[in-house]
């Protein structure tokens, strides 16, 4: 009786394991049937795709990659490159490595694109960058900032004589809004740009101040910022307010990262009202910060004009081989008023 047990114990292990092969095999085919389905759905599909071939490959290289002015300038010349068969790629923006302009400046050297498009500075390694893109054959277009002793092809931005009147004029309303006293204005430089653009900024604004009538009561300063990143900014901006025995009664800003660092520092600080904000560019928060009375002004740059002059510079000197050697871009006062008659704004940042 144990024995015939034990045989019956055996044939059904052998009928489960014959089962059980049977049910590998099936599933080994249906896997393989599958699998064969979704390689022949992939190929039609990729055969179904359009590649977008491109006749040029331009770069835009610049400081703050990420901010909203540099987004938007890459719209533009974007938008511009379009329709001449060019492709406009933010240069650096995917790397995991934080390349400075003069490293990215030389990896697209040796990628040999068609055109770069470099938020310059008038620095003897910035000169030389360019040179060896010339030499290359590789047209540079500078962009908001310039190195004029440099072989680039065109400069396209803001006339800075221009921009410092505006900012002066500002100063001179806000004093005269104030009424009588003794007002100190701190601008904002930029640590990492050296030369002659930020100096006439400054000329520009001393003039406005001796010709409006309040050079007897207003004082002129400048404060170094550094601008590798926003922390940087932050830091330097927070130890002002923190180290300063009087705070400046009109800080005058003159890039997007430094006005959105001196909003935020103004409100964590409680200094609203105590310090007026002249500030640069017109991203979300700005407008927003305008609207709430904590900025007084903002100028905007056109950015995305920008970013189509650029494209087409560099289209023009592959084309002719001679272009403009600088586009001007447009560039307007944005206060409460202004936002007030025109119905628009920014939401707050905070707040999404």
């Amino acid at each position: 009786m144990k024995r015939k047990n034990i045989l019956e114990s055996r044939r059904a292990l052998k009928r489960l394991c014959f089962l059980f092969g049977l049910l590998m095999i099936a599933v080994f085919l249906a896997s393989m049937v599958y699998f064969r389905y979704k390689i022949r759905e992939s190929a039609e599909l990729v055969d179904s795709l359009e590649y977008n071939t491109y006749d040029k490959y331009y770069v835009i290289i610049a400081d703050d990659k990420k901010n909203s002015f540099w987004q938007s300038v890459h719209e533009g010349a974007a938008k511009e490159a379009s329709g001449s068969g060019a492709f406009v790629e933010m240069f650096g923006e995917n790397l995991s490595v934080d390349y400075s302009k003069e490293d990215l400046m030389k990896i697209a050297v040796d990628a040999k694109v068609d055109g770069i498009i470099v938020e310059a500075d008038e620095s003897a390694k910035m000169q030389e960058c360019i040179r060896q893109a010339k030499e290359a054959g590789i047209p540079v277009v500078t962009a908001l900032s310039d190195n004029p002793e440099s072989l680039r092809q065109s400069y396209v931005g803001v006339n800075n004589y221009n921009l410092g009147r505006e900012y002066g004029n500002q100063i001179c309303q806000i004093a005269k809004e104030k009424g009588q006293g003794a007002y100190r204005v701190l601008v904002l430089l930029d640590a990492d740009k050296e030369g002659s653009s930020q100096n006439i900024v400054i000329s520009a604004i001393q003039e406005m101040i001796q010709s409006g009538d309040v050079s007897g009561t207003v004082s002129l300063e400048t404060a170094q910022i550094e601008s590798g990143s926003m922390f940087a900014a932050e830091e330097s901006i927070r130890d002002i307010f923190m180290q300063s025995e009087q705070l400046p009664d009109i800080i005058v800003c003159l890039n997007e990262q430094n006005t959105t660092c001196v909003y935020q520092t103004v409100v964590d600080y409680n200094k609203v009202g105590q310090v007026e904000i002249v500030g640069y560019y017109e991203s979300p928060t700005i407008l927003s910060a305008i609207k709430k009375d904590i900025i007084h002004a903002t100028i905007s740059i056109d950015a995305k004009q920008m970013g189509t002059y650029c494209v087409e510079a560099l289209n023009e000197y592959i084309e002719n081989g001679r272009v403009s050697d600088y586009y001007d871009v447009d560039a307007s006062l944005i206060n409460a008023e202004t936002l007030a008659a025109s119905g628009e704004g920014g939401a707050d940042e905070e707040n999404k």
